[in-house]
């Protein structure tokens, strides 16, 4: 069986946090190759878990909720900076997340 490991996309100081517990990281610099690494780190079959922390822009958002409702693994978790974050952002996804949850329980 191949081993699962945990792998965090995200800000330096993020990356950088969990790190030193041991959690792999790569650190983006903009939202620009978000995709790219998503991509590649989906196809890994030795990830488990997928730790996102960095400010995504809607398009990309609705894309990880449309992965998530379709693919089992990798989890995902996303951890955007709430305190930092938009307001309209915030209602953006928390409504995108209680979409996805209706059609599941409808």
């Amino acid at each position: 069986m191949v081993e699962q490991r945990i792998f965090a996309l995200g800000d330096d100081e993020t990356v950088t946090m969990l790190g030193l517990i041991g959690i792999d990281g790569i650190t983006l610099e903009d939202t620009g190759d978000f995709l790219k690494e998503f991509n590649k780190l989906t196809n890994d079959q030795s990830i488990s878990m997928i730790i996102i922390v960095i400010d995504l822009p809607n398009d990309i958002i609705d894309y990880l909720i449309d992965y998530k409702l379709n693919k089992r693994r990798p989890f995902i978790f996303y951890m955007p900076d709430i305190f930092n974050l938009q307001e309209d952002s915030k209602e953006y996804i928390l409504n995108r997340v209680y979409g996805a949850i209706n059609k599941l329980v409808t």
